[in-house]
């Protein structure tokens, strides 16, 4: 079955049906034959920490990088051996018959043209969010899947952690109720996100930047553009498809949701001021979802200030859900429970599901319980690559699946385009399409 085809609403798990502990054993049964060799296209920051985890994972070797700027290729063979093939040219990539799966982590722009064509390729696509630049983008994607029945896992890492999982079960479970409410914020010191110094041999005979620009506007070479590129409208879409996505993406887990129904959202550039970028410093969204699986209506709020180093709320984009009977702070490898009425402790043995993974409960009252993961927990990074590789091996769908992909990519690229509008867009997560 091609995997785009598989229903969000089905109960398939991240891992395997017996859980965490079915997941070690194939972890340390991984035989000659089953080894994937991988290819990175955008050796950011973001696709060079994709590698190293990817690496990390049994029986996985890099055969290839490709990258626009000359020193982020010279750096790749210094990191991962001088025998690795390097290129300015991704289609170089996708000709090699030694590559099983790409990582696509290059500006948002890109994600949708290269993974159609890795796919196109044969190619098994980790792409990273958001997967789609433009709404419109969306169907060709998942058609391209769904021909092709490659694996396609989009990049929303937290999504996969072993927090997440524990929270989806708890929701589920029906421990704090129908949900009404989910917040979820993100601050950073000024400076943090915009400070830029172009490094000294940046130059067009260094970078490929008609390739960068590729269906972006044409302008002269920029390095900013270059290298600060989230924060330009032509090549991302700022806070909304850096930062929203990801708790977007966990709630679509948890709650099993397709999408909102209607989105609001506001904000400005309050601080950065100076012309270097066009993507706001401050924006708040508002994301209305309907009822499904009588697991409640709710609306998300998330909220980022580029210009708040007090807050101190970026970590691991942990974020709250309310429901008419408690809450639930859920964090990568930490979720805490509070309700208004003692817990039912045979309301907890849901959690056994897990398996291997999470500590026993910790009780700090008979209405408050913390619930960490066990020492040595590699991270929801990790389990989201080890979920991808272990889809290729033994050809299980994967829950993070390009119609996935596509339905939490909408309501961030919503987020942006409300900002844009100054209005609410009502949205019909079906037909991924905007309501007239």
């Amino acid at each position: 079955m091609a995997i785009g085809s598989v229903a969000l609403s089905s109960t398939t798990s991240l891992f395997p049906s017996t859980g965490e502990r079915l997941a070690k054993d194939v972890r340390r049964t991984v035989s000659a034959n089953s080894n994937i060799n991988i290819a990175l296209i955008g050796k950011g920051s973001m696709g060079t920490s994709n590698t190293h985890t990817a690496l990390s994972v049994q029986g996985v070797k890099l055969v290839g990088v490709c990258d626009l700027y000359d020193k982020r290729l010279k750096d790749a063979k210094a990191q991962w051996g001088n025998d690795l093939f390097t290129t300015k040219e991704y289609k170089e990539i996708l000709s090699r018959k030694d590559v099983d799966a790409v990582i696509i982590a290059t500006p948002d722009h890109w994600h949708q043209p290269i993974a159609i064509e890795a796919m196109n390729a044969g190619k098994h696509v980790y792409c990273e969010k958001p997967v789609i630049h433009k709404l419109n983008e969306g169907k060709a994607l998942i058609e391209a899947q769904r021909k092709t029945g490659v694996k396609f896992q989009v990049g929303s890492q937290g999504m996969a952690s072993l927090g997440n999982r524990a929270a989806r079960l708890l929701v589920q479970q029906g421990v704090i109720g129908p949900v009404n409410f989910v917040d979820g914020q993100f601050t950073s010191a000024p400076g943090r996100l915009n400070a830029f110094t172009a490094p000294e041999d940046a130059s067009e005979e260094t970078i490929w930047w008609s390739r960068f620009l590729g269906n972006a506007p044409k302008k002269p070479f920029n390095p900013q553009h270059f290298f600060a590129w989230r924060n330009w409208k032509d090549y991302g879409t700022g806070i909304a498809g850096d930062l929203f996505v990801h708790v977007l993406s966990s709630i679509h887990y948890i709650m099993d949701a397709e999408g909102p129904e209607k989105v609001y959202t506001t904000g400005g550039l309050r601080h950065y001021t100076d012309g270097l970028r066009d993507t706001p410093d401050v924006m708040l969204g508002y994301f209305d979802y309907p009822d499904r699986n009588n697991l409640g209506a709710f609306t998300v709020q998330l909220g980022a200030n580029y210009v708040d180093g007090v807050s101190k709320k970026w970590g691991s984009m942990d974020f709250k859900i309310v429901g008419s009977k408690g809450t639930l702070d859920v964090g990568w490898d930490k979720v805490v429970l509070k309700t208004m009425e003692d817990v039912n402790p045979k309301d907890l043995e849901v959690l056994e599901q897990l398996g291997q993974g999470m500590n026993a409960p910790e009780k700090i009252s008979p209405r408050e319980y913390v619930f960490h993961a066990e020492k040595g927990y590699k991270g929801g990074h990790y389990d989201h690559h080890f979920n991808f590789i272990n889809g290729i091996r033994n050809n299980t769908p994967l829950t993070a699946d390009v119609l996935f992909a596509v339905r939490t990519a909408a309501p961030a690229l919503l987020s942006f385009e409300s900002y844009l509008r100054k209005d609410a867009i009502q949205w019909d997560a079906q037909k991924l399409k905007i309501k007239k």
